[in-house]
């Protein structure tokens, strides 16, 4: 369940993907980006150095940097973190009807 709520009518949710397909992976994948170029932004890394250190494409750093991730699958997310020296761990866990969100990609970050 989404936490919603109304002023002056405009809703605010949890996360900007809410109610839309696959939102909960949208959100998981802008988490990441974020975190992604937020280790750009502290190292002080200009694109076109990102990309060698990330091994992608200067424009790819630029989709990156400004949220288009369309092109990027959670690998590929997972693969710039590890360049970044970010270690990436995946925990599955069943899901328990009781659990305040539904189930799906949630990112937890302990950084």
């Amino acid at each position: 369940m989404t936490n919603t709520s109304h002023t002056d009518g405009v809703t605010a949710t949890e996360h900007p993907f809410a109610g839309l397909p696959n939102g909960d992976k949208r959100f998981a994948k802008a988490q990441l980006a974020r975190l992604i170029n937020l280790q750009i932004e502290e190292r002080g890394l200009k694109q076109r150095e990102a990309a060698e250190l990330l091994r992608l494409t200067q424009p790819d750093v630029s989709n990156l940097a400004h949220g288009r991730l369309s092109g990027f699958t959670f690998d590929r997310l997972y693969r710039c973190l590890c360049a970044l020296d970010t270690d990436v761990e995946i925990v599955l866990r069943r899901h328990l009807p009781t659990d305040a969100r539904p189930a799906g990609v949630h990112v937890s970050q302990p950084l």
